[in-house]
């Protein structure tokens, strides 16, 4: 095993739950030096935050035989020996391969009645879990079982029965495979490009769902096979700007998921993403009250024993906090989306580094929104600084866009004149540089152009709006405001109004219940 820092083993005891915490203490008490790996672990449990200089003092440890860093070694074994064991018997791979060393076991030792009842009932959890890499191994197991059997003349299949079953799984295997690569490639040309600017940007899209394997579900021979081309049709239509189809589709992948539980343990992110799509649906057509329901049900989510990891309890916190960030944002209830902010931030500050730098990005981004829209510029520009400092351009190609508009926005409105035209000029050379854009955004750098140079701003606000207004007649140009409300923006410049109190007047009918 690789070397292990302190800071390393600081971490993983911070990520430990109470319940882990305590089988970690069960584990250490039955190693031969219990009390140096318990003392450090203390110590390290203990510690409010990591301090290198004062936590390296306190565990430097008097041992006959140990080095510290052979204590520090030894710990962080023992946690992750203790995790091992903690999840063991929830998670049902760990299960069937110790099951698959019985039934080894079982042969070696000649006990071959017991061997097969053994392997019978293995065998069909396995099946039940569709568990086909494990049904090979077990199969393998059951061709010697068969030879000797047969030798004692009790002939229940052929060899040729499971020559043909083995086939058959193969198969099985080879078509999940086949769903999975493609949703891979989907996934990473969607990631390419998170927003379809023209109809031309569909054509992939459309020769998948048109391709035999995602037509319809008849190509699928297993329900991991469905669960994937329920995702993939899902992610499809979603690009597609089909809220009614990718709700569908994800609704079918939950349910599935739901009546099958072991898909659930199989795959916990896709049911958490087939989640938070259906949630988005609803965001995104407004309808806030039936989304602050399906918010809470999220939440409850986290009290499930499939997504007890730190990774999954983190992707429920970010999609639920964003979740509700939207909401009160995009429904004009920023008064409420404020206290949400302070939770995150202290979220934030509690996970540090776990959070990835997507979602981070993605907070920021909302965030800048929020505080514009409640004409806290200062607030605003606080956050869009943090999501420009990332920098890396391979992550949200739609957020970066979007968020320099953002940055122009924050600029006239802290009256930034001379940056604001230097901003302006380099924002139009990067969209130069982009192969499709938005006629929206177009529009947006024109209309600051003029009011960089204009002691008259009313008539440009006034002609903007009503631009922007025939704009979001367009179905691909009305994409554009789902990132930012650039309609009511312009409204509000034109009848003196904030712009969540614009918004929440539109919208005000969708918070009943």
């Amino acid at each position: 095993m690789n070397s292990v820092s302190l800071e390393e083993a600081y971490d993983l005891i911070k990520s430990l739950t109470k319940s882990e915490k305590r089988f970690f203490k069960l584990t250490a008490s039955s190693e031969e030096n219990t009390a140096a790996i318990s003392k450090l672990f203390d110590e390290l449990e203990k510690a409010p935050r990591f301090d290198e200089a004062k936590l390296s003092k306190l565990s430097r440890q008097k041992h006959k035989t140990l080095s510290t860093h052979d204590i520090l070694q030894l710990t962080y074994n023992v946690i992750l020996k203790s995790q091992r064991t903690f999840y063991a018997e929830s998670i049902s791979g760990y299960k069937i391969k110790d099951e698959i060393s019985n039934l080894r076991n079982l042969f070696d030792k000649a006990q071959y009645k017991q061997c097969r009842k053994m392997l019978n009932k293995l065998k069909e959890e396995a099946y039940t879990e569709e568990s086909f890499n494990f049904i090979l191994e077990i199969i393998s197991i059951e061709k010697q079982l068969l030879d000797i059997e047969n030798k004692f003349g009790n002939i229940s299949k052929s060899l040729d029965d499971l020559i043909k079953e083995e086939q058959d799984l193969i198969n099985k295997s080879k078509n999940i495979g086949e769903y999975a690569q493609s949703f891979s490639k989907l996934n990473y040309l969607v990631r390419q490009n998170m927003v379809a600017k023209t109809s031309k940007e569909l054509d992939s899209y459309d020769k998948l769902l048109n391709s035999s394997l995602f037509k319809n579900c008849d190509k699928c021979y297993s329900k991991k096979a469905e669960v994937l081309y329920h995702h993939t049709r899902a992610l499809c239509f979603s690009k597609k700007r089909n809220n009614a189809m990718r709700q569908s589709e994800f609704k079918s992948m939950v349910e599935l998921m739901d009546k099958y539980p072991f898909l659930i343990n199989e795959y916990p992110k896709r049911y958490l993403s087939g989640i938070n799509n259906i949630l988005s649906v609803e965001i995104e057509q407004a309808h806030y009250a039936t989304a602050e329901k399906l918010i809470a049900d999220f939440i409850k989510l986290k009290s499930h024993p499939a997504f007890n990891t730190t990774d999954l309890q983190l992707k429920i916190f970010t999609s639920t906090t964003n979740a509700q960030l939207l909401i009160y944002t995009d429904g004009g209830r920023t008064d409420k989306a404020i206290p949400v902010v302070k939770h995150i931030n202290e979220q934030i500050e509690l996970y540090k580094d776990k959070i990835n730098k997507e979602e981070l990005l993605i907070f920021y981004y909302n965030f800048t929104s929020l505080y514009i829209y409640s004409q806290n510029y200062t607030e605003a520009s606080k956050y869009l600084n943090l999501l420009l400092s990332e920098n890396d351009t391979n992550l949200r190609h739609d957020l970066q866009c979007f968020s320099r508009l953002q940055n122009i926005i924050l600029h006239y409105e802290l009256q930034k004149i001379p940056e604001l035209k230097y901003l302006l000029k380099i924002t139009s050379d990067f969209y130069k540089n982009q192969k499709y854009q938005f006629k929206i955004e177009k529009v947006i750098l024109e209309m600051f152009e003029e009011l960089a140079d204009s002691k008259e701003p009313d008539p440009i606000w006034a002609r903007s709006y009503k631009q922007i207004k025939e704009l979001m007649q367009d179905t691909y140009e009305k994409i554009a405001n789902y990132y930012f409300d650039f309609l009511a923006y312009t409204e509000s410049k034109v009848s003196g109004k904030k712009v969540g109190d614009i918004i929440f007047d539109k919208v005000s009918q969708n918070w009943k219940k």
